[in-house]
């Protein structure tokens, strides 16, 4: 998913003035700009997820906050066959909304379709598909994942015969998982030791270049023919990021893409795109070619490199079982810093501050805890106090906006 603007501001950019979010229910007639994107039908670059065969577009149309019918629509004009959601993507409303679009759409033999059950338990993820499948209006999917996958205890034999059970039937074609948790490394590092994991999407931007361990889990599931696809690649917005060079021809969205296509072990990248511009430009992005010399010297990817180390310090991995092990406090560090990203980066304020709300109220604590511990803790220098006291006053309930 890619950190924009906010959709909820009327401020007119080059990232959002064709935004959509008003169009955002069937049957809305299409506008000029909607009508613009149906001049062509264009192609996108295409891979092959690991040893399965299955091809599929190099970018992937994310669904996880909002997608409407004119999105939908500029993803098939722009060549984007591969669509991901899950259960409780947008309250369910997600999956229901591409659902309808296949059906009216007669787009469902053509589209790589994904889906996601956030249950890991065998029976529940297994039973929670009937009602994918129904909110999806079709009788199976390309691939069920686990949805944001952090113990490698999951993967074990009880898992391995759902999997298979449902492809005997039909339901599923590939099994995978999803990972931004604070234990991803632990089961992409699991994955190809079980031996039936045939795709994980997993959080990986320019900021994990020099993450050695993820590199060799990485080169692992590369080597057992897992496919990989990259989501979360614009590496979470930090402090002077406008100010990175762009490449000729790119902005800094497209420059942190193309820095993910420029790995060979990387099939796709998973990108939420709501609004005509985004989908034009990352589509562009893509066609200007993956695997061509989108890096074009090493002094490209140094500056990329320098830039992800000079704001390590103001970026949130997630690690929570590092710091909320040093808080005397049930607060839930960096659940609340991911909302804090959602709130500034992503441009979600309004579903920034809803999961922040609905947090019970012991895990959205900031107010008397001591943080010093944490901050001593953190191996990248967060200044969690005071990034949490500034999440409280743009997420608490006293913000109205």
């Amino acid at each position: 998913m890619n950190d924009r603007q906010d959709l909820s501001t009327r401020e007119v950019s080059r990232r959002n003035f064709l935004s959509v979010a008003g169009a955002a229910t069937a049957g809305v007639a299409l506008g000029p700009a909607a009508r613009a994107v149906d001049a062509a039908d264009k192609s996108l670059p295409m891979a092959t997820l690991g040893k399965t065969g299955q091809k599929v577009t190099v970018l992937s149309a994310g669904t996880a906050f909002n997608v409407t019918p004119i999105t939908l629509r500029a993803f098939q004009m722009e060549g984007i066959s591969y669509i991901d959601t899950a259960q409780g993507y947008n309250g369910g409303n997600s999956e229901k909304a591409v659902g309808e679009w296949m059906e009216k759409s007669g787009r469902r033999k053509e589209t790589y379709l994904v889906t996601k059950c956030t249950n890991h338990d065998p029976v529940a993820w297994t039973a929670a598909l009937s009602g994918s499948l129904t909110s999806l209006r079709t009788d199976y999917v390309d691939a069920y994942y686990l949805h944001n996958l952090g113990d490698p205890d999951r993967l074990d034999a009880a898992l391995r015969a759902a999997q298979e059970r449902l492809k005997k039937e039909g339901k599923i074609r590939l099994f995978g998982f999803s990972s931004h948790h604070a234990r991803m490394i632990d089961v992409l590092e699991r994955a190809p030791e079980v031996g039936y994991v045939d795709v994980i999407m997993f959080k990986y931007s320019f900021r994990d270049l020099q993450n050695e361990r993820l590199q060799r889990a990485i080169d692992k599931c590369h080597a057992a023919g897992i496919g990989l696809i990259a989501m979360k690649t614009q590496g979470g917005r930090a402090e002077g990021d406008d100010a990175v060079a762009e490449w000729p021809g790119f902005n800094r969205y497209q420059a942190a893409l193309k820095a993910m296509w420029q790995d060979e072990r990387i099939a796709a990248i998973c990108s939420e795109m709501v609004n005509i511009q985004q989908v034009r430009e990352n589509a562009d992005a893509a066609r200007k070619g993956p695997r061509m010399g989108w890096l074009e010297s090493e002094h490209e990817r140094a500056g990329l490199e320098q830039h992800a180390a000079d704001t390590s310090h103001l970026y949130c991995r997630g690690c929570s079982h590092i710091c909320e092990s040093h808080v005397q406090a049930d607060t839930a560090v960096a659940d609340i810093l991911r909302f804090r990203m959602y709130h500034d980066n992503y441009g979600k304020r309004r579903d920034a501050r809803r999961l922040f709300q609905e947090m019970p109220d012991p895990q959205r604590r900031i107010a008397g805890v001591d943080f010093a511990a944490a901050e001593a803790a953190c191996p990248y220098g967060l200044a969690i106090g005071s990034m949490l006291q500034d999440a409280d006053s743009k997420l608490s309930d006293r913000q109205t906006s």
